[in-house]
């Protein structure tokens, strides 16, 4: 079982119940919902073949929303000599106009209504993740006129990319709130804001989910160079961040993205709170049954970092192998995770927590534990998952066993590297822990009889910040014996 979690976005490759089963069995812990494609009619079908599918696993599976957001696309492009599209060649000069029109003749429109205005002479315009390249040369009232830096075919409805352009596009549309609201309606346990570019556009669906009183976890996606200014605030009002590297190279330097990738995963660490790395990780598997070597590195340096988590996109929702997309990332993440640890990589990292800093410190006395005498697991009853959540980031040298009772709590863990949700009614008194958690690691094979584990829990258990003592249990031995 490896400790890095497996992000796999839902698509008609995989979405009947038997190959979600067959992804969960290959190793996929989350399952990513693109509200950018697909009704939401589509979606609730995908949710109930997943949560069937789901029912099966001995861990909970946690489903991600992932919000379309304010992308800015290409109006309707007529086809012209065949081409499928609008054929233009560097130093080409395109007009892009303020009002709808079927693109011809190197005119066309966009779906923002106040693209030109917000564009300045100087600006870059990257359409389809910057596969075509333009220049802004002229600016009238109703049109902008950019010069092709990057040729290729402009088709109806594709992205555009307005790199160092401040856009006055609202984070989330109204889509967007159509989304947010189904998602409470059918108990998602995240939802990925797109384009995040500050706090206070977390902050806003935050007080939306209040309001309608819902604990949803919030992840914001880190695709904009703004983003990268206001970090510091955005991982503060954040459950967690998504680093869309793919994206991040359309809108920036992309020898940066490496570094910026880095930063943030080293960012989210001190904070306590979780990060995944998305975007084209393994692409050729779309079409191809193996992974390049660039694709394997990009996975496995995405671990190192420090990643709690890694996201397939096309590769599971329309590739041709799905299934195997997951089983070679689960298998780079075993051998990735496996040299950690025999090399000695897996050092104690910074924590610098604003709350929880008691857990923290219980974390770190465990940490030296299970290092000094090789403890096979640690368990830990975390009612809510935050415990289980800072003792993730600790990076113990032993698999973390969560336990709640708390349905929504256990799938929310999930996504935290090294956690194995599981659920357990609150025991009456420490006794009857000890023996629930002996008999429940021997049933599920985690540890056998003679191995030594670490039970930690509070006083009152099942309750909220009550973390104040730490067992060490020898598997099959009775409570008293000599080792507990």
């Amino acid at each position: 079982m490896i400790r890095t979690k497996i992000v796999a976005t839902m698509g008609p490759a995989c979405s009947s119940v038997e190959t979600l089963h067959a992804l969960f069995q290959a190793g996929v812990n989350i399952c990513r919902l693109n509200f950018s494609h697909d009704s939401l009619a589509g979606q609730l079908q995908t949710l109930r073949n997943v949560r069937q599918a789901a029912v099966r696993e001995e861990s909970p599976i946690a489903i991600l929303g992932d919000l379309g957001g304010p992308k800015i696309r290409l109006g309707p492009i007529s086809d012209e000599n065949g081409a499928g599209g609008m054929l233009v060649s560097i130093g080409d000069q395109i007009i892009i106009q303020r009002q709808p029109i079927v693109g011809s003749n190197k005119r066309m429109s966009t779906t923002y209504p106040s693209f030109v205005d917000d564009l300045r002479i100087g600006d870059r315009v990257l359409i389809e993740d910057g596969m075509l390249r333009f220049v802004v040369t002229e600016k009238t009232y109703n049109e902008v006129h950019c010069q092709c830096t990057a040729g290729g075919i402009l088709k109806s409805a594709k992205g555009i990319n307005l790199p160092g352009t401040p856009v006055n596009l609202p984070s989330i549309t109204e889509r967007d709130w159509e989304c947010v609201d189904w998602a409470i309606e059918n108990d998602l346990d995240y939802l990925a804001l797109s384009f995040v570019r500050r706090a206070d556009e977390i902050n806003l669906l935050r007080e939306h989910l209040r309001n309608k009183s819902s604990d949803i976890h919030i992840i914001a996606k880190i695709e904009k160079s703004e983003a990268i200014e206001q970090i510091d605030a955005i991982i503060d009002a954040s459950d967690g961040l998504m680093i869309a590297s793919g994206d991040l190279g359309v809108e920036m330097d992309v020898a940066e993205v490496p570094i910026i990738q880095k930063d943030l995963i080293r960012r989210c660490q001190a904070a306590g709170k979780p990060v995944i790395v998305a975007t084209q990780m393994l692409q050729s598997m779309i079409e191809q049954s193996s992974p390049t070597r660039a694709e394997v590195s990009d996975v496995a340096n995405a671990i190192f970092d420090g990643a709690d988590a890694v996201m397939l996109s096309g590769e599971t929702s329309v590739g041709k192998f799905p299934v195997g997309a997951v089983h070679t990332m689960e298998h780079v993440a075993r051998v990735t995770e496996d040299y950690i640890v025999e090399s000695g990589l897996n050092k104690e990292p910074p924590l610098k927590l604003k709350t929880m800093q008691f857990s923290a410190a219980v974390a770190n006395g465990v940490r030296r534990i299970t290092e000094d005498l090789k403890v096979k697991l640690v368990v830990v009853y975390s009612q809510t998952g935050a415990t289980a959540r800072i003792f993730s980031k600790s990076r113990l040298a032993a698999p973390i066993l969560a336990l709640s009772s708390d349905h929504r709590a256990l799938r929310r863990m999930a996504l935290h590297y090294g956690v194995i949700p599981q659920e357990m009614p609150p025991p009456t008194n420490m006794d009857d822990l000890v023996n629930h958690v002996d008999e429940l690691v021997r049933s599920r094979e985690i540890a056998a009889i003679g191995e030594r584990i670490v039970i930690v829990a509070g006083s009152s258990l099942g309750t909220p910040g009550t973390l104040n003592g730490i067992i060490l249990h020898t598997v099959g031995e009775n409570r008293g014996t000599e080792g507990e």
